[in-house]
């Protein structure tokens, strides 16, 4: 069955007091802690946190410094802290300001742009990864793995909106909003939250909900992560976990024309309890790739019939392959991890456990595109010619669609600061080839995503992923947060006016 993850892998909260309408810290105050006072006392650093503080040299360190994608591996930190606790985010943001340090958060380290990394301070937040349930929430720390988190709250047989690939950190997720297999009934992993806990340009620890600094609130469901906080615990409002029927049809390459348009038609409009995708792949530009819809239903598993017949109905020829299997929500989420057959231990990146079976990406990139249409024969044909045009070198290529609809696009726009509630599907675009592959392959490679990127665009909405980070894009303030991007550069203002958290494509840059 369906094995996505693989396919790129080849080659406590308390309520705080509201803060008024002043900056949190003045311009003249950034300013002047932002240009440092000598070279960073590292060892005091390590005196304040519990947590380690691992140089370049120190043992660990060598794996510390990676991220999940090998392209950034070049890329040498001064120092990686491994904060325990919400108190060493703290003093690692002061110590940060004093010695103007540059410094980023990294939960699961997926930021196809390098957001995880940076020459300065990369805050390793993956040993805080606890998730437990009171009340009837759920409070997970901002290092979990989603395959950990998963494993958690489904022992007490519940879960929330989750993605598909199980190394993904919960915090990337969330603050950039979030989808999976049970979203079009559910919503997005951020429409689950009741309350997040982070730490503030100036050090201090609150929490934020719908009563206590409902601005920041509504900018961290959606508004990217990184550009106003970092997030030491999240609360979701979980849902039961009943057990799901996951599914796939695949047709030959050469019924493209046909499928895609049917699917795009079919899955939005599709009950809420269906969230349905589409991938197309090919392990090289030679070979001819392969085409399959995907899913999962949450319904009465004899009720799904139906819904597929209709699909195949719409397409006009049987399927070539069907499969579908109602199994625990816990096997699906294995299932679209594409590790259903290891322990969850064995469900995670190299180094991450000590019996770790999933390899990290190798030169990776991505983009994408939403629509609100369903492409014309004219782009269907767009899409078929670029995804199998000639590349040097072998090249991993893959397509993604997901569809939406369903209670991803009941809230409105500005609802909170995901933006994208009235497209039809996404679009990825996902390219790998192995590190060690010539320079000629990796710009092989890049040309290829970007030229079927572009090529796609008079079809697009003009609206784009946050989470599936594209250094190139140029309009990336309005492809990301559209409408909402004004109110962010305002909450960004309150926060953060001296611009401590920063990237390149931070909020208000």
């Amino acid at each position: 069955m369906m094995d996505r993850r693989r396919f790129m892998a080849l080659g406590g909260l308390t309520a705080a007091g509201t803060l008024g309408t002043a900056p949190l810290v003045s311009a003249a105050t950034a300013r002047a802690h932002d240009s440092g006072h000598g070279k960073p006392d590292w060892n005091a650093l390590r005196r304040s946190v519990d947590g380690k503080v691992l140089l370049p040299g120190d043992e660990g360190y060598d794996f510390a410094h990676s991220t999940y994608i090998k392209r950034y591996d070049a890329v040498r930190p001064a120092a990686v802290v491994q904060a325990t606790r919400a108190e060493d985010i703290a003093e690692t943001v002061k110590f940060a300001r004093r010695f103007g340090v540059r410094t980023v958060a990294r939960s699961g380290g997926h930021s196809f742009g390098g957001y995880s990394t940076g020459p300065g301070i990369v805050l390793d937040l993956s040993p805080m990864n606890r998730t437990t349930v009171s009340g009837g929430l759920a409070r997970v720390q901002a290092g979990s793995k989603l395959v950990d988190m998963q494993d958690a709250l489904l022992a007490r047989g519940i879960t929330i909106s989750g993605g598909m690939c199980p190394t993904v950190g919960i915090s990337g997720l969330t603050l950039g909003g979030g989808f999976g297999m049970a979203g079009r009934r559910h919503g997005l992993t951020s429409d689950r939250l009741t309350a997040i806990r982070v730490v503030l340009a100036d050090g201090r620890l609150v929490t934020c909900d719908p009563h206590h600094e409902p601005d920041l609130f509504w900018a961290l469901r959606g508004g990217g992560c990184g550009s106003f906080g970092f997030v030491s615990d999240f609360e979701f409002e979980p849902f039961s976990a009943d057990d799901p029927t996951v599914f796939e049809l695949h047709w030959p390459w050469s019924l493209a024309a046909k499928v895609l348009p049917a699917w795009q038609r079919w899955a939005p409009k599709a009950p809420d309890d269906l969230s349905a995708g589409m991938f197309v792949r090919s392990p090289d530009p030679a070979v001819e790739p392969m085409l399959y819809a995907f899913g999962q239903w949450g319904g009465a598993p004899g009720d799904l019939r139906s819904h597929l017949d209709r699909l195949v109905s719409m397409v006009g020829q049987a399927p070539a392959k069907v499969v579908h299997k109602t199994m625990s929500y816990m096997d699906a989420v294995k299932h679209w991890a594409g590790c259903s057959e290891f322990t969850v231990s064995q469900c995670h990146g190299e180094g991450q456990t000590p019996d770790a079976r999933l390899q990290r990406f190798e030169y990776a990139l991505t983009k994408s595109s939403f629509f609100t249409d369903v492409m014309t024969p004219e782009a269907v044909a767009t899409l078929v010619k670029n995804f199998t045009a000639p590349g040097a070198g072998a090249q991993l290529r893959g397509l993604e669609f997901h569809a939406f609809g369903g209670a991803y696009n009941r809230p409105r726009p500005g609802k909170t600061a995901f933006v994208h509630r009235r497209q039809r599907f996404l679009l990825q675009y996902l390219a790998q080839v192995p590190m060690d592959s010539p320079e000629a392959h990796k710009s092989a490679v890049t040309d290829w995503a970007r030229t079927l990127h572009t090529s796609m665009l008079p079809w697009a909405s003009g609206e784009s992923y946050q989470n599936y980070t594209d250094p190139e894009l140029k309009d990336w303030r309005r492809a990301y947060y559209g409408s909402n991007y004004g109110r962010l550069v305002g909450v960004k203002h309150r926060y953060d006016p001296g611009r401590f958290f920063d990237f390149p494509q931070a909020i208000g840059r």
